[in-house]
């Protein structure tokens, strides 16, 4: 039982918690602030009793009275109390009131943190899994329909005998764009793919364990408030520790790994299975040389691909590179906390750990961010690697047959070629760019 598994789809009500949460901090905080103000006055009241107690009774016995014995008793026990009070009243706003008002702001920040990682990995599944794909489909279609139309043209112009090697270049550049095009399209939705499994599988659930883990710290750091807000505030009287026992039994009943199980029940939400992202099928009804899911080898493609390969190895070893500089920074983080735990003094020394570790739990948002973007392009290197080396030696075959007379497509000029290369490359630009903007915010 936990966030990660069961809170999936139960964002409102989470947000709803912290805010709740935050409203109850603050109503203590004030509670605590009216707590100091009220001992003061108290211990200075009693203090200006025993005073004026001490002038009236400047003058002095000429015996010993029992009852002025036990009353100059009293005033001293009375005054004691005072100094007490007062140092009660000091120790609780120097202790735990103030742990309490560093633990809000603490609270505060979880919930921006969680908030805000929140909106970016939901944006950007989106934006790998809808957006992105759906502009390339868009575009998809519209090549298919200018492949169509340049080959109706090269056929009237062979039929007319007029400007065919024109229509047939025309043809071939089109031809050319949309398997570019189709590789594009392959590798995103093998990208898509991989990040809904990711955000679904470990990325959602491992913010929203994060999120239960600081909860649970903050109800840890809360109860250690109390516990010490408790202890400082505990008179002796008979009356006054009843009053303490019920509040100390309440505190320790306080249990951060069973705190949130009565809300989880309430606001579990159903598992939903996620719809798989596939291939498109209806891209190729207009087309039959090209394959759902397989990256296309050809005259026009075999240098593209090769550029791809070695683009997608660069961001691969570039993510590699951060995620290992995270990770070191995740152990060495663990350890500094770890260190620092043991030094804690008082119960409520734990608030000044929690900015620590929530750094700590964004640190490992940001690796899981990584790992599933290594995973990506892993797993796309794989793709155009097994396609490449496949056809190691091989002369890439050509797209469009032409009449056995026409000369060979590899006869295109040297500007032509310089055309085409600069266009493979500001293709490829297009599947690396989501990929490189969140390496950049997660660093």
């Amino acid at each position: 039982m936990g966030f990660g598994g069961d809170l999936k789809y139960s964002h409102d009500a989470l947000l709803k918690l912290q805010d709740w949460e935050l409203r109850l901090l603050e109503t203590v905080k004030k509670f605590m602030v009216m707590r100091v103000k009220s001992d003061k006055e108290y211990a200075s009241t009693l203090q200006n009793l025993c005073n004026q107690v001490d002038k009236e009774s400047a003058c002095q016995l000429d015996y010993i009275s029992n009852v002025s014995k036990s009353w100059l008793l009293v005033v001293q026990q009375t005054e004691q109390l005072s100094k007490i009070m007062k140092t009660h009243a000091e120790d609780l706003n120097s202790g735990p009131l103030h742990r309490l008002t560093m633990m809000i702001k603490d609270k505060q920040q979880v919930k921006k943190s969680f908030v805000g990682v929140h909106q970016q990995i939901e944006a950007e599944m989106y934006k790998v899994t809808k957006t992105e794909l759906e502009k390339l489909k868009s575009s998809y279609r519209q090549l298919i329909k200018e492949v169509n139309s340049a080959k109706e043209k090269y056929k009237e112009a062979v039929a007319k005998g007029k400007e065919t090697e024109k229509a047939k270049d025309r043809c071939e550049k089109a031809t050319m764009k949309l398997h570019m095009l189709h590789n594009q399209y392959v590798l995103a939705l093998k990208g898509a793919q991989l990040h809904q499994h990711q955000y679904y599988d470990t990325t959602l659930p491992l913010l929203l364990d994060s999120l239960q883990k600081m909860q649970e710290e903050m109800i840890k750091a809360l109860k250690g408030i109390l516990d010490e807000y408790s202890e400082i505030t505990s008179l002796v009287t008979e009356e006054i520790v009843n009053v303490h026992k019920d509040i100390q039994t309440s505190v320790e009943q306080i249990d951060p790994n069973s705190e949130y199980n009565d809300f989880i029940d309430t606001h579990r939400s159903s598992e939903v299975v996620e719809q798989e992202i596939e291939f498109d099928t209806s891209l190729l009804e207009e087309n039959e040389n090209l394959q759902a899911n397989e990256i296309m080898w050809n005259n026009l493609t075999a240098e593209s691909l090769q550029v791809m390969l070695k683009t997608v190895i660069e961001e691969l070893m570039q993510t590699q590179q951060t995620l290992l500089s995270k990770e070191k920074l995740v152990s060495e983080l663990e350890k500094k906390i770890e260190e620092s735990s043991k030094t804690c003094e008082k119960k409520s020394d734990i608030v000044l750990l929690l900015s620590q570790k929530q750094a700590l739990e964004e640190l490992k948002q940001t690796v899981q961010q990584l790992r599933c973007s290594e995973a990506k392009f892993a797993a796309q290197k794989e793709l155009l690697e097994q396609k490449v080396q496949e056809n190691d030696g091989k002369e890439p075959p050509p797209v469009v047959n032409y009449e056995e007379d026409a000369r060979s497509v590899t006869s295109m000029d040297k500007k032509d070629k310089v055309s085409r290369f600069d266009t493979i490359r500001h293709s490829i630009a297009g599947i690396i760019r989501s990929p490189k903007s969140m390496l950049g915010s997660s660093s």
